[in-house]
């Protein structure tokens, strides 16, 4: 009886107490919600992504990640979902995830509490202004690769034998500098051959640029790169490639512009000529997720001064994308601007593309140590007429290929996310 009595006593006092607990927690959920974010952010870095950021924020969280333990970016995004599925996040509120590619933004990622779903955008929000900003975990400045890329190719100029083959090993050393920056030394190793040009059987280098990846700061999702160095198709200058997403992001348009001028590696010195043209081409792009297949049609002025059109149908499958593609061009003289004659103009060409995504699929990264990587791509092309002048175009990056260009397209990523 008396510790009913005493615990009756205490009630007016306890009341109070409960009270100021009551209007503590507002606050004490915002501190746990931000260390969850934190857990979060750190589980990420410790999956091997980099260049991880974290902020919590009343409207939404908000993560960026950057791939470096997994080749192909989509499957990186995949594990990033559920990771953060499992970090125990506030799911009442939309969750972002940022993909950035050289700490550029690439893709927002969101889950929507509405349906429960995640769903991939090119565009950019608020989240990317208050995420910024924030503190860097995992920074990639200054890591390096050397990435090996094997290339096979094959061309039918003799009726004595069916096909002759190149078979090269090209590997680059590539480092990261500040956001955007890569630069990229690449050489140029024959394995086996029985092409008839001397320039084909010794080692000699290949692409060395240095890249600036940008994205225009009013999110109006125009991204782009600006090179400059010594391309592929023996070209060296400077080169503009640019891309806009419709508001429907199965449409964009992307372009490529250069002024680029010849360069030849010959008995081990270079030697360059100052013959500019400029090479410009723009294209119109459509995605058709059901069947994960890509059409374009580009126009284009080559780097021998034809021009043409080029229709693409690409197929992207998880680890290789193949493509067909047929061409027609014009050439016109230089002096008069008039056609030239039919006997000179370009043969109407086709062939197809394969591009093979290389295992192993993962790699880790020690710290600064230069990681030895195979490339994210095998690339296997098959020209069906034989063209040998005409229709030439250059690369910047070793990278450049089907399999990268399809890397941050949002409809792709949706569905290997999906199928997670």
């Amino acid at each position: 009886m008396k510790r009913l009595t005493w615990l009756f006593a205490l009630l007016p006092l306890l009341a109070p107490l409960a009270s100021a607990a009551q209007e503590a927690s507002p606050a004490d959920s915002v501190l746990q919600a931000a260390v969850r974010s934190e857990n979060a952010a750190q589980r990420l870095v410790e999956a091997g992504f980099a260049n991880v950021r974290a902020v919590e924020t009343p409207e939404f969280t908000v993560f960026t990640v950057e791939n470096d333990y997994y080749k192909l970016p989509a499957e990186g995004f995949a594990r990033a979902v559920q990771i953060l599925e499992g970090a125990g996040l506030d799911e009442t509120k939309p969750i972002k995830l940022i993909g950035t590619s050289f700490k550029v933004p690439e893709v927002t990622i969101t889950y929507d509490p509405a349906t429960g779903k995640w769903r991939t955008t090119k565009r950019l929000d608020a989240s990317w202004d208050a995420v910024r900003h924030q503190p860097v975990q995992n920074n990639s400045f200054l890591k390096t690769d050397i990435t090996v890329y094997p290339v096979l190719s094959l061309t039918n100029l003799i009726i004595t034998q069916v096909y002759q083959s190149l078979w090269e090993l090209k590997p680059a050393f590539e480092i990261n500098l500040w956001p955007g920056a890569r630069f990229s030394y690449q050489l140029v190793i024959p394995v086996y051959t029985d092409f008839f040009e001397s320039r084909y059987h010794y080692v000699h280098p290949g692409i060395i640029s240095f890249s600036q990846r940008f994205r225009d700061p009013w999110h109006l999702n125009i991204q782009g790169k600006l090179s400059v160095g010594q391309f592929t198709g023996n070209r060296y200058g400077v080169a503009l490639e640019a891309a806009y997403w419709f508001p429907n992001e199965r449409f964009w348009v992307d372009t490529q512009l250069g002024v680029v001028s010849s360069a030849y590696f010959v008995g081990f010195r270079w030697r360059f000529l100052w013959d500019p043209r400029f090479a410009w081409n723009v294209a119109g792009n459509y995605y058709n997720a059901a069947l994960r297949t890509q059409f374009t049609l580009r126009a284009q002025r080559f780097l021998y001064g034809d021009y043409g059109l080029k229709f693409e149908m690409i197929r992207h499958f998880r680890h290789c994308s193949v493509g067909f593609y047929a061409e027609r061009g014009l050439l016109f003289d230089e002096e008069t601007g008039a056609l030239a004659p039919k006997g000179a103009q370009p043969h109407t060409n086709g062939g197809f593309r394969i591009h093979i995504s290389l295992p192993p699929y993962r790699a880790r990264r020690h710290g600064y140590v230069p990681r030895i990587t195979t490339s994210g791509q095998f690339t296997f092309d098959y020209n069906a007429n034989n063209e040998q002048y005409f229709y030439k175009e250059f690369r910047s990056e070793a990278a450049d290929n089907l399999v990268s260009k399809n890397y941050y397209n949002p409809y792709y990523i949706d569905g290997i996310i999906g199928k997670n």
